[in-house]
């Protein structure tokens, strides 16, 4: 998380949590067990100060502070003074359009939705306008947006790449694009990302967002959604549409992974053992503790919950999530956070949809 506060009081003003794609790196085995050093661009964005603040950001421990979820070290803090010649006023792509797909009020009062797109090239751009559009459709269509559409602006910025599509490392493919998105983070053959985020956060001030998506111009499966920075989707997979929103509910929601039977480049440590999930849709299941999501749960609902058709319309605790067959426990028996199968976002994840669109625009 990162946290704002005023530098004469010392008062916070603003904090939000976050995750980096860096945090994923440090639980991979290149990183805990080879012993390698990174390091990759970070931003945070927060309201433009009026007076001197003073910057904190914070890691998120293996070990459980008082709610039972990791405890925050501080890691980095700077004092910002709003009135200093080093604050850069410049953007990048000043020229581009920007493109108001759909519209309902003033960006102060709405929750802003920004999809820029990479791997379009100059002669493209009448695709990407054709894309955004069919996108914006599916995101509308959503029920936690549908319903609060009227709370909702989306937009979109005209940025040709110089050549069509990401880089794909594994077959020797290299593009110049706008915002560098690549396959193969990490090793994992489909984890669609990008580690040049001084440019994408140029790019996008061009355009009043709070979340960001990244559209890549390309047909091969894969995506990747990092909490409160960014979700990136293919265009054109059979499967495009289920990446957009499962990918959106890592980056919008703060939803975790409820799957546990494919591969991914994180061992135990993403989930510490007797460490509570930050996520909503997941629990460790700890002893001594509340039932999260307590509300949503009937009277009489087992707890663990059987994953079996008896049990299929109903919250509770089903075990397997977290890239975990046992130990972490998901609230529903089916979800678009389990798998890519035509399901809708399970109670739960809807729920966490709704609180950050009105956190945002009431």
């Amino acid at each position: 998380r990162f946290r704002v506060q005023d530098a004469a009081s010392g008062t916070t003003i603003f904090s939000q949590g976050y995750c980096t794609l860096f945090g994923e790196w440090q639980a991979t085995d290149e990183a805990r067990k080879e012993g390698k050093r990174r390091t990759m661009e970070e931003s945070v964005r927060f309201p433009f100060p009026k007076k001197k603040v003073r910057l904190l950001i914070d890691r998120r421990e293996d070990r459980p502070g008082p709610d039972g979820r990791g405890a925050f070290r501080e890691l980095f803090r700077a004092e910002i003074d709003p009135r200093t010649t080093s604050i850069g006023a410049d953007l990048r792509c000043r020229d581009c359009p920007v493109i108001a797909v759909h519209e309902s009020g003033d960006p102060r009062q709405r929750i802003d939705i920004l999809i820029l797109g990479d791997g379009y090239a100059a002669d493209e751009m009448e695709k990407y306008r054709r894309d955004l559009r069919r996108f914006a459709e599916v995101l509308l269509g959503q029920e936690a947006f549908a319903r609060n559409r009227e709370r909702v602006n989306l937009w979109g910025i005209e940025a040709p790449s110089r050549e069509s599509g990401p880089d794909e490392p594994r077959k020797g493919i290299w593009r110049d694009t706008a915002l560098g998105t690549s396959f193969n983070t990490f090793g994992s053959e489909r984890y669609l990302t990008t580690v040049h985020d001084r440019d994408l956060r140029e790019m996008a001030a061009n355009a009043p967002y709070d979340a960001l998506y990244i559209l890549v111009n390309t047909a091969r499966y894969g995506g990747g959604g990092i909490y409160n920075q960014w979700a990136i989707f293919p265009s054109d997979n059979e499967y495009d549409d289920y990446v957009f929103l499962h990918e959106f509910g890592h980056s919008f929601a703060g939803l975790a992974d409820e799957y546990f039977d494919s591969s991914t480049a994180y061992d135990d440590a993403f989930y510490p053992e007797g460490v509570e999930p930050w996520e909503p849709n997941l629990t460790a299941l700890l002893t001594g503790r509340r039932l999260k999501l307590a509300d949503m749960v009937a009277d009489g609902t087992p707890i663990p919950t059987p994953d079996d058709e008896a049990h299929a319309d109903v919250v509770g605790a089903f075990e397997g999530g977290g890239y975990k067959a046992e130990g972490l426990f998901r609230p529903y028996r089916d979800c678009k956070m389990f798998h890519k199968g035509l399901v809708p976002f399970c109670p739960v994840c809807a729920r966490a949809f709704d609180t950050v669109i009105r956190l945002y625009a009431e």
